[in-house]
């Protein structure tokens, strides 16, 4: 069963509108280190954690300083946190250290450009990536877009031929991200075959509110496509 985590969410409406829709978990950008539309103050993003409702998992996507991601962590309490910056394997592996001691979940991101297809990470080769972020104890991996403008959230897909070899080869789970929105979701899971899949801006409105149509059929796109592929 593909799980689906929709991000971004910045007020208690998008909170109860995505949870009720059947998400699996919520994504909370926090204090995230480049200008995002949908960044929180660690007050906030603990505040809309506390509206969740039981079963529905609690994501903080930070970045690159470690003092910083373990004290949003200590304040915010997530069940997991996303790594979505640029900080190279070592420090990846020295936060997931302090985060695994807290009891919080790690999923590292690997951001291909949108441009070139290249992985943006100190660990050029994907695979070799994979490998030694699973060694060091992260519990997934997102594969997402990026573009020169924007780290995350870009609306733009990457090649799905390199995700799904990377899901194959890749001893933890599989999150697809980038681009995703209700039309292409279905044939993004055949393709890919991905764990999960996360969606952010595919889902909203101009003022990057969540658009409770988009929302809801996102979301029957992917368990439609996996009712289908238990069939």
């Amino acid at each position: 069963m593909t799980r689906i985590k929709i991000c971004g969410l910045t007020n208690e409406q998008d909170v109860h509108l995505c949870a009720s829709a059947g998400a699996d978990a919520l994504g909370f950008v926090v204090e995230y280190p480049v200008e995002v539309p949908w960044n929180l103050n660690r007050e906030t993003a603990r505040r809309l954690m506390a509206r969740m409702p039981p079963f529905v998992t609690s994501v903080a996507v930070v970045g690159d300083d470690p003092d910083q991601v373990l004290g949003i962590a200590e304040t915010v309490k997530p069940n997991v946190v996303q790594l979505h910056g640029r900080e190279p394997f070592a420090v990846t592996a020295e936060m997931i250290r302090g985060l695994k001691s807290l009891g919080i979940g790690v999923i590292k991101a690997l951001r291909f450009s949108t441009d070139s297809g290249e992985l943006d990470y100190d660990l050029a080769d994907p695979i070799e990536a994979c490998h030694a972020l699973a060694e060091a104890g992260a519990d997934a991996i997102v594969a997402d877009s990026f573009t020169r403008s924007r780290p995350a959230g870009t609306g733009k897909r990457f090649d799905w031929k390199v995700a799904r070899f990377l899901g194959d080869k890749t001893p933890i789970p599989l999150i697809l991200a980038g681009g995703l929105t209700a039309e292409n979701v279905g044939r993004a899971i055949v393709e890919v075959n991905p764990y999960g899949v996360d969606v952010i801006s595919g889902v909203e409105g101009r003022d990057h509110k969540k658009d409770p149509d988009k929302v809801r059929a996102f979301v029957q796109a992917v368990k439609s496509t996996r009712c289908r592929a238990g069939d």
